[in-house]
């Protein structure tokens, strides 16, 4: 697990010593603090944070991967989202967590478009594409049209919140994602679906291309780390496989892999091996 440990000792330190009540952190990052928790027997779930905010990469809004994360730190898990170029947090769940609402209408304008073509697509409830955003009151640098490369679902029925604002939940990076025989996949939409497999699985998988470029041919490998001591099989390697062609519609090589094989990140986890 090669990750920085003299920045998570600190940060475990302050969450020891200051006893805050939330936390900001990319979900990778979040999930790594459990594993290195649970290593040290430090109890994260006992801790003074009642609040995990994450955000800076798609996964918060994975009903498995928020379970897994609200577990291990035994506080709420919500989701923000936003980019450095416009706004650091431009959408965000309330608390019914029905998708991230735009909080920053009359200062950032939202289109949706085809990642393939550009052309534009109407901002209607369940519509999916790339999220452009227009800053309309930055004035030092302003923005138009900027594609954020995040592959979004649009949500606009009302919310139960009050809030009228459009949502939306990220699907995945659209500069992640595959093709495999018309298919598109994304990296996060295979994660969410093996860490339906917990606890015989840790959740983290890596993506490894056999040919350069998006378009593949399948069977996808995929790499998939085991839990903590689990056993090794080919009839879970075999279920996942059959899981993943059930959901996403896309044929895989899946190969398990022990646990700590993949990177952790204090950051963004790696999806994709190209």
């Amino acid at each position: 697990m090669p990750v920085g440990t003299g920045n998570t000792e600190r940060l475990m330190l302050a969450v020891d010593l200051l006893r805050p009540e939330a936390v900001v952190l990319t979900p990778s990052y979040a999930a790594y603090l459990v594993e290195w928790a649970q290593e040290r027997s430090f109890d994260l779930h006992g801790s003074s944070v009642k609040r995990v905010l994450v955000g800076g990469e798609p996964g918060g809004g994975e009903p498995a991967f928020r379970a897994q994360l609200e577990e291990g730190w035994g506080a709420r898990v919500t989701e923000v989202m936003g980019i450095g170029d416009v706004g650091a947090s431009l959408w965000g769940e309330c608390e019914e967590q029905d998708g991230m609402h735009l909080g920053a209408r009359g200062f950032v304008y939202p289109e949706l478009i085809d990642p393939d073509t550009g052309e534009s697509r109407a901002l209607a409830d369940g519509a999916t594409g790339e999220l452009v955003l227009t800053h309309l009151r930055h004035r030092a640098a302003p923005v138009m049209r900027f594609r954020t490369r995040d592959h979004v679902e649009i949500r606009t029925g009302s919310c139960a919140c009050g809030r009228t604002a459009p949502r939306v939940r990220c699907v995945g990076r659209t500069d992640d994602m595959l093709i495999v025989r018309g298919v598109n996949v994304f990296p996060s939409a295979l994660r969410e679906v093996v860490r339906g497999f917990a606890p015989d699985v840790s959740g983290h998988i890596l993506v490894r291309p056999a040919a350069p470029g998006v378009k593949q041919e399948p069977p996808l490998p995929v790499a998939v780390e085991l839990a903590r001591d689990a056993p090794a099989g080919d009839s879970l390697a075999e279920t996942i496989r059959a899981r993943i062609r059930d959901v996403l519609v896309v044929q895989t090589r899946v190969e398990l892999v022990p646990f700590g094989t993949l990177q952790r990140s204090e950051y963004k986890s790696k999806l994709v091996e190209r």
